[in-house]
């Protein structure tokens, strides 16, 4: 079988036998997959130091179909997130990006902007000095394209009970209704949380990003304390219903 190369970034590492392991990437030419690197244990193989979680590497491999691992041939890393390993935050940060690409993409289906997000992401938790209020608006980001890319974007621009544009206060996310509900609309509903408006406003910014309507580093930078756990509170609750379970990671970002 022929030999096929790709850009991808570990999530997941599995021991296999004494000297070999099962890799789960995310690859920007196939999505998510998995794949047996076999010899990957020992301090000499075709896979030098790549075979690290959160590492990026550009690698080799033979893909097998009928749901088989593929084979792991060759890896190199192509960028090294050493900033990650001296700073908590950054490293809990990363640690939640993989898990959210590990559970939530399928394989097979590649999303080449939520790879190029993700890798950006852990650039911006891995800088030196990174705040944790920085490394939270960055994993914020990443979520709302996240969303966006696998199609679960909500509808924050207009009330999804009604349609009206012209929205106040005291609103409402409807999780099972994917976007906002005004204080009218609501009333018949289940499975909501009130925003403030300064949360509402957080959100809609966030989304228009994930969108590409607005550039920045993010509109969670600089806000207060108060809304930045609000936003991160939403987007976690509104990631558990959409899967059925919260991501493990999820409480790191709301304290």
């Amino acid at each position: 079988m022929p030999l096929e190369r790709a850009e991808g970034l570990i999530l997941r590492l599995h021991d296999f036998s004494e000297s070999s392991r099962v890799v789960t990437l995310y690859t920007r030419e196939f999505g998510k997959m998995r794949a047996l690197a076999e010899g990957g244990k020992r301090l000499r193989s075709p896979f030098e130091s790549a075979l690290d979680l959160l590492a990026h590497a550009r690698i080799v491999l033979v893909r097998k179909s009928g749901g088989a691992l593929h084979l792991l041939t060759e890896a190199v890393q192509a960028t090294r997130f050493g900033g990650l390993r001296a700073n908590l935050e950054g490293l809990n940060g990363g640690y939640l990006v993989a898990e959210l690409l590990g559970d939530w993409t399928e394989e097979n289906d590649p999303h080449p902007r939520l790879m190029d997000e993700a890798l950006a992401t852990l650039g911006r938790l891995a800088s030196p000095g990174q705040s944790a209020e920085g490394a939270r608006a960055a994993v914020a980001r990443f979520e709302s394209v996240l969303l966006w890319e696998l199609g679960y974007r909500p509808e924050l621009e207009r009330c999804v009970g009604c349609a009206r544009k012209a929205l106040k206060g005291p609103l409402a996310s409807g999780f099972g209704q994917g976007g906002i509900l005004c204080p009218v609309c609501r009333r018949d509903q289940r499975g909501w949380r009130e925003l403030s408006d300064g949360t509402w406003r957080v959100a809609m910014e966030l989304t228009r990003q994930a969108a590409g309507v607005e550039e920045g580093e993010g509109p969670l930078t600089g806000c207060d304390t108060a809304t930045r756990r609000q936003v991160a509170r939403w987007l976690g609750e509104y990631l558990s219903w959409i899967r059925g379970r919260r991501p493990r990671l999820m409480g790191w970002q709301e304290t």
